[in-house]
């Protein structure tokens, strides 16, 4: 074995402390890194450079700007902290680092000295090794250089191929779906987004995208891409031939390590750093796409985010860690609002110990808690969701669902009280913006001389990513929560189930009709109730409006039934029941009877009062949070005791005629 001379290298000059912090990547990480930096207190000069030619923009809305209901501008949205303490160095790569006298090198050879560098390097787009990928045709949709390649392909595209049925895949074929272009997506597991997404929301997501006009191909993959030198068709798994002229890869990511690896640093799938993100150079940080803490890379913009947080705190001189939180995901297709966190896919479920699902398919409206130990580790959902923000709060606190949360979830699809509730009542520390980190604390710090949505959202940065938490900025700002929900006709319904309840509180205060003791004494009540014709037409009264008011919850079960809207048959259901109670105490006077007859009137009795605290909770629930899953309950409940009525009301009738 040869020895090695040991050559010490030259000391780093005491002057070179005091260089700048340098940024390489001015991405959402690296642009969230200067921006805490800034409000930390650090005043250290910076040097971002950035690789693209294009100013820092949204990466997480480029799929708007693909489909074209968003221009560059409004994807641009630098924050004030890049100033004139900046020295912003735009289109110039960095390609090399030398660690040990701290400097990097551009793209020219001019050598900048840092005093900390931190790694925002990205990643690049995952391209499977299969023949074709060379061809002219064949893009992915990564940056904005990749969405403007396809924007121009798309005019003149007449069959475009997406490869990936991930997030990128999804926005992707969503948004070159325009202009008459014909797009098929192929993806190789058995449902779209199958690491976000259960089957069921998965489902939805896929008939969401289908009506757009996306042909969809699961459980399959593509084996080679035929062309002379342009793309002429691709060749699936089964080895079936789908023509087409252009094809897009949205395959998953590579983090960019090159740079990394050729300074000597530790490199895995990315760059190792801890939790500090500290590479294995102290001196060198690396967050987002390019960098592996433990055994992962994230591929999602909150956790780069964080990671940015960290490192930038501890660039302060605080002890800043990184905590991997459950990932989430929050999507909008079309008018379609996907959202996931935690453990929640089809693969995971043997992995929680309990599943509560709440499906409400009119509305279009799915979502699934993911329960272990009693605690919330994972959710989707599918459809428009105030309390989204406030469910991915309570994964990360682990707090245990209450039976009562559970019961509510299963009426209402809610596991708060009043939904959200009113955003400025919620606890100091809940974080609002998952993407920016920021808490209800720290959002009302920044409107401490007050401010709109708009000029929140510029000084925070919260609702500049992905844009979910809009909503409960505006909540914020108002300084209260969403409006309350309008139920139309609910006074309606109230007014007439208060004559209801009023009629069936009269009925049993009032004596029961006995018999008189003398032709002479006889009453009105009675001589039409010992009438056999009119005791048998009072009836087929109550036996006719209980069949009208059966069918009548057929417009809720089946919205396309013609005649009217729901609300307008709602009414007509509660003239209906009260038309019924009165011919009921015609026929009976209330009497319970014997027998079935005593069940029957029970059950009459028993849906009548259910059904109308139904109805006085509708109307309730407009002016006052919290009641709303009392209404569901005993909605459910007025058409559980009405289900033994079909049955009663036929032996009574053969009963009666019978005998």
């Amino acid at each position: 074995m040869e020895a090695k001379r040991y050559q010490p290298q030259p000391r780093v000059p005491d002057a070179q402390a005091e260089q700048p912090v340098i940024i390489v990547g001015n991405g959402p990480a690296g642009i969230q890194c200067l921006v805490e930096l800034r409000r930390r207190g650090v005043t250290t000069p910076v040097k971002l450079f950035g690789a693209e030619h294009w100013a820092p923009y949204d990466r997480v809305k480029l799929s708007t700007f693909l489909f074209g209901s968003t221009d560059f501008d409004d994807l641009t949205n630098l924050p004030p902290e890049l100033d004139d303490s900046v020295e912003h160095l735009v289109g110039l790569p960095v390609t090399g680092i030398n660690p040990d006298r701290r400097w990097v090198e551009d793209r020219l050879g001019q050598r900048h000295h840092y005093s900390s560098l931190v790694l925002a390097l990205g990643s690049d787009a995952h391209i499977p090794s299969i023949p074709g990928t060379t061809l002219s045709g064949v893009l992915r949709f990564r940056d904005m250089a990749d969405a403007q390649a396809l924007i121009a392909r798309r005019l003149r595209s007449t069959h475009t191929v997406v490869i990936g049925g991930g997030l990128l895949g999804i926005e992707a074929a969503h948004g070159l779906c325009r202009f008459g272009t014909n797009v098929t997506l192929i993806q190789h597991a058995d449902r779209l987004m199958n690491r976000q997404l259960d089957s069921e929301a998965a489902s939805m997501v896929a008939n969401n995208l289908r009506e757009a006009g996306v042909d969809i191909r699961l459980n399959t993959s593509v084996r080679r891409i035929k062309g002379t030198e342009r793309v002429e068709s691709v060749v699936l798994a089964d080895g079936s031939e789908l023509p087409c002229d252009t094809v897009v890869f949205a395959t998953g990511i590579a983090p960019r390590t090159a740079l990394a690896r050729k300074a000597g640093l530790k490199v895995a799938n990315g760059i190792r750093v801890t939790a500090s993100m500290q590479t294995s150079d102290p001196h060198i940080y690396a967050v987002g796409e390019c960098a592996q803490f433990e055994d992962r890379v994230c591929g999602l913009v909150m956790p780069a985010l964080q990671q940015a947080r960290v490192a930038a705190g501890c660039l302060a001189g605080s002890d800043d860690s990184y905590t991997p939180v459950a990932d989430s995901t929050w999507l909008k297709v079309l008018s379609l609002e996907v959202f996931s966190a935690g453990r929640f896919t089809d693969e995971e479920r043997g992995m929680v110990h309990r599943s509560l699902v709440y499906h409400d398919s009119n509305a279009g409206i799915y979502r699934a808690l993911m329960l272990r130990a009693g605690r919330l580790v994972g959710v989707v959902s599918v459809g428009s969701w105030a309390e989204r923000q406030k469910v991915l709060n309570r994964i990360a606190d682990g707090r245990r669902i209450q039976p009562w949360e559970v019961l509510r979830f299963r009426f209402t699809g809610e596991l708060n009280e009043g939904g959200a509730g009113q955003v400025s009542e919620w606890p100091a520390a809940t974080v609002i913006c998952q993407c920016r980190g920021l808490s209800r604390r720290q959002l009302q710090d920044f409107m401490a001389d007050g401010c709109d949505v708009a000029t929140l959202k510029s000084v925070s940065g919260a609702g500049t990513v992905c844009g979910g938490c809009e909503p409960l900025l505006d909540s914020l700002c108002s300084g209260g929560a969403a409006a309350a929900r309008k139920v139309p006709g609910a006074t309606a319904l109230a007014i007439i189930s208060a004559v209801a309840a009023f009629v069936m509180a009269l009925a049993f205060w009032l004596p029961s009709p006995a018999p008189a003791s003398s032709v002479q004494n006889i009453s009105l009540f009675e001589q039409f109730s010992r009438n056999g014709l009119w005791r048998q037409w009072s009836g087929y009264a109550v036996l006719a409006v209980s069949v009208l008011l059966l069918l009548m919850s057929l417009k809720k079960r089946f919205p396309k039934v013609p005649m009217g809207s729901f609300t307008g048959w709602r009414i007509a259901h509660a003239v209906l029941a009260l038309l019924a109670l009165l011919a009921l105490y015609w026929h009976t006077g209330f009497s319970l009877g014997e027998n079935l007859n005593r069940w029957l009137m029970l059950s009459f009795i028993g849906a009548a009062m259910v059904g109308i605290t139904a109805a006085l909770l509708t109307r309730l629930q407009v002016a006052m949070n919290g009641v709303g899953w009392l209404r569901q309950g005993s909605t459910w409940l007025h058409i559980l005791v009405c289900w033994p009525l079909p049955t009663l009301l036929i032996f009574h009738i053969v009963s009666a005629y019978y005998f």
